[in-house]
This record gives C-alpha cells, sequence and structure tokens, in this order.
C-alpha cells in the first residue's frame, strides 16, 4: 500500500456561497453540486494532477472546518483491507459512491481526523450549481 496525491478534501462551511467564491478566487472552477446547492465540488481542472474540494453546508451537529482528506489509490478494496489489518478504526468497507463517482473507504487518523482512500470511477452525478 502507498498513499498517492490528495484526491480531495472537503470542508464543512456555514456560508455556501461565501466558501464557493472564496475557492473560485484561488482558482478553482464549479464541477457541479448536490442537495440543490448544499455540496459543491470544485475542481483545479489539471488532469494530470487533479485536486477537488468538496464544500458541504453545516446542518445540525455538524462541526465547521476540515471535514475529511482523501488520498488516491488505484487499489482502494485492497488498501482498505490492509488499513483494516493494521486496526485502524474505520466506518463500514469500501463502497462505490455514485454521487461523488469515487469508490471510497473511510477511517480515522492520528487525533480523530477523517481520512479517505479514494478512487474517482467517473463524473458524479451533480446537479448545476444554482447561482447566488
Amino acid at each position: 500500500m502507498g498513499l498517492g496525491h490528495v484526491d480531495h478534501i472537503t470542508f464543512n462551511v456555514t456560508d455556501i456561497n461565501a466558501a464557493t467564491e472564496y475557492f473560485q478566487k484561488l482558482g478553482l472552477e464549479i464541477e457541479g453540486s448536490l442537495d440543490d446547492g448544499d455540496i459543491v465540488m470544485l475542481t483545479n481542472g489539471d488532469s494530470e494532477r487533479p485536486l477537488q474540494i468538496q464544500l458541504d453546508t453545516v446542518h445540525g451537529d455538524m462541526v465547521p472546518g476540515l471535514n475529511h482528506i482523501a488520498f488516491f489509490t488505484e487499489a482502494v478494496e485492497d488498501d482498505a483491507k490492509e488499513i483494516q489489518e493494521l486496526g485502524f478504526e474505520h466506518r463500514r468497507d469500501a463502497f462505490y459512491q455514485s454521487r461523488s463517482g469515487r469508490t471510497i473507504f473511510s477511517f480515522k487518523g492520528p487525533d480523530g481526523v477523517g481520512l479517505q482512500l479514494a478512487r474517482k470511477d467517473k463524473r458524479g452525478e451533480y446537479e448545476d450549481y444554482p447561482n447566488p
């Protein structure tokens, strides 16, 4: 097992429009959204070193800030088994998430930081981002 580049970073945000505008000013482009704009995906548009930022609107007991960091791997399922054998805390086995178009495996890092293994299998089932 070896972690690849950062696939995506997910932030919980209190103001989805302000956060989206912030990352657009840093050069990212909107790739799509989910849940009527409560979740927004932005990308750097680089096919050789892709990076996606996901913004999730804070609801309920969600805490603003870093949600998780996902690392790319071609072998999500095999690498997930290795992580499980190491005894790291995880939520469930690797699975395909059609909304994001990724196969993912979520586990806990040091101090409970959310980590994920991810492989982008196809474009997510995004909605068009509503213009504010």
